[in-house]
């Protein structure tokens, strides 16, 4: 399967959740992810965040734990900002390929802009419009236009896809005990 086809298969999958599931019925398992997103960073250490497992050659190193969660703190707010805004019908922040922007003095500082926005999230549809526009739409570097639930949706996706990462940078070998 090509990246374009799983892109496509991805934002299919995207539109039809979000025309299936109001806010309401995605929100818990959109937080369940982030709440194991959360778990996968709570106890990593300063040691265990900078380390950066080797990498194919000829290619770049995988990303460290640090780089994840200041990419995920970093894409979440940008992500809560096009659901606000395109739930109002208001046009919206492109989506630019955020995360790495954003320097924090520490991991610990990092994770907790992660746990803080975390928090800003789960209080998420308390700040929707009780009948959400989702006629607005914002396009996803890879997934294309989506409306904003497809967007609160597509959290999840993009909490599991870095919690596995996470999860493959703890078992790679060399990882700080």
């Amino acid at each position: 399967m090509t990246h374009e086809e799983v892109w496509a298969q991805g934002r299919a999958y995207l539109l039809a959740q979000a025309e299936k599931n109001d806010f309401a019925a995605a929100w818990p398992r959109v937080m369940a992810q982030r709440a194991l997103l959360l778990a996968a960073v709570a106890d990593v250490s300063e040691k265990q965040a900078d380390f950066r497992p080797a990498g194919p050659p000829d290619a770049e190193r995988p990303w460290s734990i640090a780089m994840v969660t200041r990419h995920i703190a970093t894409s979440t707010r940008n992500v809560l900002a096009i659901i606000e805004a395109t739930a109002s019908g208001q046009t919206a922040p492109q989506d630019p390929i955020a995360g790495l922007g954003i320097e924090y003095p520490s991991f610990a500082d990092a994770r907790k802009a992660l746990i803080d926005v975390s928090l800003e999230l789960a209080g998420l549809l308390g700040r929707l419009p009780a009948v959400p526009n989702l006629d607005v739409a914002v396009a996803h570097f890879w997934f294309g236009p989506l409306n904003s639930r497809a967007w609160f949706l597509f959290q999840r996706l993009h909490d599991a896809d870095h919690t596995g990462q996470i999860a493959q940078i703890r078992a790679a070998e060399g990882f700080p005990g």
